[in-house]
């Protein structure tokens, strides 16, 4: 069934920051009906007055069960041919690991992970009542490589992408599909200045978040279930699921300069 953006009720958590915003706008201009989740209320409302548009706001924190209970209450007056969620909600503490804390890598896990979890199965059941269904789980390029300094990261949007694919096949007999989108880094508020530093330093390309909606929602388009953008990062995707060490000995040529960078210090 092809794609009605005009047909589409649409989730989508983190909705304020940098690509969360640029989705929103970009799919209201499409003209799909939006319920958007946040933590800060006066955000929530200024992209609200910014979209001109009737849409529907949630706030509070993704990783609260309050937050849910109160999304599903809206979602029961909210129905379409055609659902969709989009877990784009995230955060990043980089860092060593032995310079992270307890609290750290849980929130990494909470927010990045086990949030997309718990939302996509409480939603379920909202998301068959539709003809056609998407879950989008948006993740990253270090879902498919791992990073020095970005451990817990990495840790989280592997999972990620592991829940991605197992869900998928789960749900193979039913109307709901379930896809892995894996944008490179993003010139947002998610990265600190010293990741910011490191990239230039390293001549990573940065990516502007307004593209890479525009990718995400090509990608929705045409139901891609997988896609890395970026070049050469899904080039190295790639190479790192048949031969992590060849992607291990580019990497190591950086090391000296991503410690440097995040004023880290690995310790024999």
């Amino acid at each position: 069934m092809k794609l009605d953006w005009t047909q589409q009720t649409i989730v989508l958590t983190g909705a304020y920051g940098g690509l969360g915003q640029a989705l929103a706008k970009q799919l209201n201009a499409l003209g799909a009906q939006l319920i958007l989740l946040g933590r800060n209320p006066a955000k929530l409302a200024e992209l609200k007055i910014q979209l001109h548009a009737s849409v529907m706001t949630v706030e509070g924190d993704v990783s609260d069960p309050v937050t849910t209970n109160n999304l599903l209450q809206v979602l029961q007056t909210h129905h379409s041919h055609q659902h969709l969620l989009i877990n784009n909600a995230a955060l990043s503490h980089v860092g060593f690991l032995q310079n992270q804390s307890a609290t750290q890598l849980k929130q990494m896990l909470d927010i990045n992970l086990l949030a997309p979890m718990l939302m996509t199965q409480k939603l379920l059941p909202w998301l068959k009542q539709a003809t056609t269904a998407q879950v989008i789980n948006v993740g990253s390029s270090f879902g498919g490589i791992g990073y020095p300094g970005f451990s817990g990261y990495c840790a989280s949007k592997f999972g990620l992408r592991g829940f991605s694919q197992a869900l998928k096949r789960e749900l193979s007999t039913t109307q709901v599909s379930v896809s892995y989108l894996a944008p490179r880094a993003m010139s947002t508020a998610i990265n600190s200045s010293a990741v910011d530093a490191m990239n230039k330093q390293l001549g990573n390309a940065v990516d502007n978040p307004q593209l890479v909606a525009q990718q995400i929602i090509k990608s929705i388009s045409k139901r891609q279930t997988e896609k890395f953008y970026g070049w050469p990062e899904k080039l190295f995707v790639k190479i790192n699921a048949l031969l992590p060490s060849v992607v291990s000995k580019a990497i190591k040529k950086d090391q000296s300069t991503i410690q440097t960078m995040l004023n880290d210090e690995v310790k024999p």
